[in-house]
């Protein structure tokens, strides 16, 4: 019998395997922006510098001495919790949200944190009252008190316009009815 001697890219054979995950583990399981997030991550991203860098975090964390993929779904599920992780990962997740594509379809993205918040339909307004509460406190009272009293030019150091402008530039509503100046 004759044998047929070929070599094989570890790389490609890797590439598979994370395609292969995908299909089987997170194609309709997950909501489209996690999915979309996948391929594209795959396909666009992860070119072989970055694939070795994570192949490396996989090795080392699981203090392994080679990738041999016996068990090929443990160890495609194990990168991609590595992957998740990575922030050039979550911001390809994000802009897939920021097009309507998350569990809800609505959210609101926090422009200088680089955060998306999911909501529910006509939640908008409370999402930003509650980023603006946890991530920008010195602005909270003011933003509500503002909000609350018309009448009112300023408070607690900070004019209308200020934070008028503060959340109009920061943030960006996904999915909603009304535009973000409906709010102020």
């Amino acid at each position: 019998m004759e044998t047929l001697s070929f070599t094989y890219d570890p790389l490609a054979l890797i590439r598979i395997v994370l395609q292969r995950f995908i299909e089987e583990n997170i194609q309709g399981r997950y909501y489209r922006a996690k999915q979309y997030a996948c391929y594209e991550y795959l396909n666009e991203n992860l070119n072989d510098d970055l694939l070795n860098e994570i192949l490396s975090e996989f090795v080392k964390r699981h203090n392994l001495e080679a990738i041999t993929l016996l068990d090929w779904r443990e160890d495609a599920r194990l990168i991609f919790d590595i992957i998740f992780e990575r922030n050039d990962y979550k911001s390809v997740e994000v802009s897939f949200k920021r097009m309507g594509f998350g569990n809800t379809g609505l959210g609101v993205y926090d422009r200088q944190a680089g955060l998306f918040y999911e909501c529910g339909m006509a939640h908008h307004w409370r999402t930003i009252r509650d980023i603006v509460r946890d991530s920008y406190p010195e602005k909270h009272e003011a933003l509500e008190k503002l909000y609350c009293y018309s009448r009112l030019t300023e408070y607690g150091g900070f004019s209308r316009e200020e934070i008028e402008n503060f959340v109009m530039d920061n943030f960006e509503l996904v999915g909603g009815m009304k535009s973000i100046n409906e709010y102020l």
